[in-house]
């Protein structure tokens, strides 16, 4: 089916954070401001508990309304929204996360996203 004619629908709650999820950090390039994810928090939870208020519906990755821009940072894409070709300059902060680098012991990237 083309991408335009496909449709979701979700009844199920939120998804729940895998196993290995760790803390990372979000940088808000219009603000600079730098924002502390929780292993078992989304990116839109620590946004609104910082005072950041950003459009959301869903909550599980099917809707589209938390899509933000993302400026630089790698990325675990959860959702079900994003053609590929989307997720490099796209992320939907309700269910995706900073993606651990390849290399062992390298660090969680930061996540830069145009907010």
């Amino acid at each position: 089916w083309p991408s335009g004619s496909v449709h979701f629908e979700s009844f199920a709650a939120a998804p729940a954070p895998k196993l290995g999820d760790q803390a990372f950090t979000v940088r808000l390039a219009r603000s600079a401001k730098r924002i502390e994810v929780g292993a078992e928090q989304s990116i839109l939870m620590a946004l609104r508990q910082a005072g950041v208020l950003v459009p959301s519906s869903c909550e599980s990755g099917t809707c589209g309304t938390c899509r933000t821009g993302l400026l630089s940072g790698r990325v675990d894409h959860r959702d079900f929204v994003l053609m590929d070709d989307e997720q490099a300059s796209q992320i939907m902060l309700c269910v995706s996360r900073a993606s651990r680098l390849e290399r062992q012991g390298d660090p969680l990237t930061e996540l830069v996203l145009d907010l």
